[in-house]
């Protein structure tokens, strides 16, 4: 008898297979699954602190435990959130941006203090703010790249009118506004040009990103309407930050000369970034050799962090550096390793911005949205000024480049979706002290807001004219 026979063939039967009921899963996931996770969550809420020499080495370290709790419930919610949005008919960044404001001190901090304050402690709250700040600075890169890759489309007529009428008109309506804010809504800079700029810029954001995936979704990326509003989009957002860094010049509080000193030092770094080293990127990527995808998405992240760490050196905030070497970087096409680890690094982007939105929800309680009074006339005022501004300029613009008046509208509502980029913005601009914090949360709701007009905006449109997308 050979050694095979004597051990026997192995069995390849599948009879004593069969698949398990529903039921029997169930309880399985529930045994093996989620009994053992809330055992962990509860003997690690349940765990002496620890202290000493033996706490410190041995003992539970409850900060790491509550920032990966943290971490992952965050996402969690982020999820749930979007998807929410998405069934409702809403860019599913508005659902994570309201999941971050949701776990701030809005909602969470009122309904369960004790809960928040257990969660988002101090240390907790500075390694997540960490992971926002790299989502950040990664989305901007994306911000930047998608600009460069508009910029080399064919252009739609009547690009050149519909650009600057969507931006012109709500800045020049926010810089005249600002002329009454300005003593009593200023920041702590107390810089009128400043905080001129500032308005300006904040009332003539047009999300890019936001409106690319809102065009995507309702189906109207190749139509002229939709390719009208993104192109204007692309360069708007462009001017935006420009005037934005103008801004934060003014504002830094140094004398002339140190803004003149700045301000020329960051058009070095810009020349430099758009000029050799864009050069450089493009050589390298050309295609013509094979980088493996880590070697390219670590090019880029670490090229993310040099340009943004050199701006914020500059007292020019770390993004616009972002966005410039998002500018700088080449158009990758095809499905080559280049263009796999750039969805990677996007992807990436994607997965931290929750963290963002927590720390901008964190940093902000809409308790201090004053409703008397003048406080409902600021945010009256300022909402219809930053819808009737962009939804005029940029739809009278459209008619007169040749498209109808429903498209026209179409177009002014379009280039009213803020989103994040002017959260962006709107964050910059109170960290470093141009507004307080009562304008701050006016322009945080008239975002909000803005928004969430484009969907049902657009298909309020459609149904008067019995479009059938509806």
């Amino acid at each position: 008898m050979s050694l095979v026979e004597a051990r026997g063939t192995p069995d390849t039967s599948e009879g004593e297979d069969r698949p398990r009921g529903r039921r029997q899963r169930l309880l399985g996931y529930a045994a093996l699954v989620a009994l053992p996770a809330i055992i962990c969550v509860v003997a690690l809420i349940a765990a002496p602190e620890g202290s000493g020499a033996a706490g410190a080495g041995h003992g539970v370290d409850h900060t790491t435990a509550k920032l990966l709790l943290a971490a992952s419930g965050v996402l969690a919610v982020a999820l749930g959130a979007g998807a929410l949005a998405v069934r409702i008919g809403q860019p599913r960044v508005m659902g994570e941006i309201c999941a971050g404001l949701a776990l701030g001190p809005s909602v969470l901090g009122q309904v369960a203090p004790d809960v928040s304050d257990w969660i988002f402690p101090a240390k907790v709250v500075t390694g997540l703010d960490a992971l926002a700040q790299l989502g950040l600075v990664l989305f901007m890169f994306g911000v930047g790249q998608e600009l460069a890759q508009a910029r080399q489309t064919r252009v739609e007529r009547g690009f050149a009118l519909v650009t600057c009428a969507s931006f012109l008109v709500p800045f020049a309506a926010g810089t005249a506004t600002a002329l009454w804010l300005w003593e009593e809504h200023s920041g702590s800079t107390q810089n009128p040009l400043a905080f001129a700029l500032f308005l300006g810029c904040s009332l003539s954001v047009t999300a890019f990103p936001v409106l690319a995936r809102v065009l995507t979704d309702l189906g109207l990326l190749k139509t002229r309407t939709g390719r009208l509003s993104l192109y204007a989009a692309a360069v708007g957002d462009g001017v935006c930050w420009v005037v934005l860094t103008a801004a934060l010049a003014l504002a830094s509080g140094e004398g002339a000369g140190g803004q003149w000193w700045k301000l020329l030092l960051f058009v070095a770094t810009a020349v430099v970034l758009l000029g050799p080293v864009r050069i450089w990127l493009a050589r390298l990527l050309d295609g013509s050799t094979k980088h493996s995808p880590v070697i390219t998405s670590t090019l880029c992240i670490a090229g993310v962090a040099a340009s943004a760490g050199v701006t914020a050196l500059l007292g020019i905030h770390q993004l616009i550096g972002a966005f410039l070497f998002g500018l700088a970087w080449p158009h990758i096409s095809g499905k080559g390793d280049d263009a796999v680890a750039l969805s990677s690094v996007t992807t990436l982007a994607g997965l931290l911005l929750p963290f963002f939105f927590l720390g901008f929800g964190l940093s902000l309680d809409l308790g201090d949205l004053s409703l008397d009074a003048d406080g409902a006339l600021l945010l009256a005022g300022l909402l219809t000024l930053a819808t009737l501004t962009k939804v005029i300029g940029a739809g009278v613009a459209g008619y007169l480049t040749g498209l109808s008046r429903a498209r026209s509208l179409e177009l002014g509502i379009l280039m009213n979706t803020r989103g994040l980029t002017e959260l962006v913005v709107l964050g910059i601009g109170h960290e470093a002290e141009v507004i307080d914090t009562q304008l701050f949360v006016v322009l945080v709701v008239v975002t909000l807001v803005t928004t969430a007009m484009t969907g049902p905006g657009l298909r309020l449109i459609w149904a008067l004219r019995s479009d059938p997308r509806v």
